[in-house]
């Protein structure tokens, strides 16, 4: 412990913040998990999509639609009195989320999934909402109850106050542009807050990021959510003349006698004008999902990967492999991962992608394949020993894109095989009126790399905090 806490005092000093690993929230359960992207769409913009999956040996099925089933539940807008009245899915956030919005695992500095400035549509509750900019309301039901909130801003502070199920909580916050407060408290004395600071030592970009409070706290929206007690965490990252190097470190406590430490180290070098290597170590202690009183303590895993990506942009190649063990050095191994992609420009203006993956999980281990997709993005669930191949061709055709998907996964811990899964799936964005700048044509074929947390395959997770189901 004490080694943790002299990482964590160099790190504010050392001469080297990268996303960390995108994983399914708390509340996500066993399986695959899915994110919507929030810029999917202009304002100005509708999609429509046909789409057809095999499943299995002869079930098929054919949709038209605006999200598949695990984005069930849409989300409409307008403008309304000088305000936005928005009906269906919500995901609001106060401040850093400790009362609304979700608090984030200690290694983790933003939310992903809530707010209006988060990278995916989250899906924490279903119901109205009304923003006029320095005030707001809503009412739904969040983790099946029903809640309903206001708030109220001015300037970089707020404050809020929620209600339900005979009870209510309050939050008062500072979101400023380096740094940000929030103090979370209800009628019966339980609180806890929580401080975040955004900075830079001369060319060194750091990020801290403290909590503290009582284990007996819960949002009353997304009591799921509620994260550690006590945590404490900081990043840096330095960008040299052919590397960016980054470390990032967290210590954190549930409850007495039930706390965890992670530190990690990267190296990502430049190789030419489309190359590039990254490689890190990262070290775990303890549960990174809420354990349960009498549960034992987490086992140390140690691990380490690399990646190298080339070519050009109209042939690219990528390769990656992660090693995880329960001893230093990442020996006894208990999850491991190779994964080889090629993308190719097609005739027409399409792309053509082939990824192949191999992994072999310890009993009670498990891990995540991303699947990125036109507008979401697929956290495949997979166990035991088992690989999976897909291919994927995207043409623009008929003013809109066509997406032909096959997959063939071998192994894993519930069957010994299974036949190929195709997708074909046609869409097309239109525009409603006249817009000005928009993120993307509406024919466009996205970019082959995608975002680096998309490709890096393996999103792992300890003993009893995945799924134990495998994707197709």
């Amino acid at each position: 412990m004490k080694r943790l806490v002299l990482l964590l005092a160099w790190l504010c000093s050392a001469p080297i913040v990268r996303a960390q690993s995108l994983e399914p929230p708390p509340e996500a359960g066993e399986g695959d998990y899915t994110l919507e992207r929030a810029d999917s769409l202009d304002d100005a913009e509708f999609e429509v999509a046909i789409g057809a999956t095999s499943h299995g040996a002869s079930s098929y099925r054919g949709t038209l639609r605006d999200g598949d089933d695990a984005l069930a539940g849409g989300r409409v807008e307008a403008r309304l009195a000088g305000g936005t009245l928005a009906a269906g899915r919500l995901a609001p956030r106060w401040g850093r989320g400790l009362v609304l919005g979700g608090a984030g695992e200690p290694w983790v500095f933003s939310a992903e999934d809530r707010g209006d400035g988060a990278r995916y549509r989250g899906r924490a509750g279903t119901g109205l909402g009304y923003d006029t900019g320095p005030a707001s309301i809503f009412g739904g039901r969040f983790s099946g109850h029903p809640v309903f909130g206001a708030s109220t801003r001015a300037g970089a502070g707020a404050l809020g106050v929620l209600a339900g199920g005979r009870t209510a909580q309050a939050s008062v916050s500072l979101d400023a542009e380096q740094r940000s407060l929030e103090l979370a408290f209800d009628p019966r004395g339980r609180w806890r807050s929580e401080a975040a600071v955004v900075s830079a030592i001369g060319d060194t970009r750091i990020a801290m990021r403290a909590r503290g409070g009582l284990a007996t706290f819960r949002s009353l929206a997304e009591p799921a959510r509620a994260g550690p007690s006590h945590a404490l965490a900081a990043a840096a990252t330095r960008s040299f003349v052919i590397a960016d190097v980054s470390a990032f470190g967290a210590l954190w406590a549930w409850r007495a006698g039930q706390s965890g430490a992670r530190a990690a180290l990267e190296v990502d070098t430049r190789l030419g004008q489309h190359g590039s290597f990254a490689c890190g170590a990262e070290d775990q202690h303890g549960p990174r999902r809420e354990p349960s009183p009498r549960a034992r303590p987490t086992g140390t895993r140690q691990g380490w990967w690399c990646e190298w990506r080339g070519g050009s942009p109209g042939a690219r190649l990528a390769l990656r492999q992660e090693l995880w063990g329960t001893r230093s050095l990442a020996r006894d191994a208990v999850r491991r991962a190779v994964v080889a992609r090629a993308d190719w420009a097609a005739p027409f203006g399409g792309r053509v992608a082939l990824t192949h993956t191999v992994w072999r999980v310890r009993s009670g281990e498990s891990l995540y394949l991303p699947e990125a997709q036109a507008d979401r993005l697929v956290l495949r669930a997979s166990s035991g020993a088992g690989s999976r191949t897909r291919c994927e061709l995207r043409l623009p055709i008929a003013a809109g894109t066509i997406r032909l998907g096959l997959s063939l996964a071998t192994g894993g811990t519930r069957a010994a095989s299974r036949r190929p899964v195709w997708t074909v799936e046609w869409s097309r964005r239109s525009h409603l009126a006249p817009a000005g700048k928009s993120r993307g044509s509406a024919h466009e074929i996205r970019g082959a790399d995608g975002e680096a947390h998309e490709f890096r395959v393996v999103r792992h997770a300890g003993a009893g905090e995945g799924a134990g189901g495998e994707g197709p």
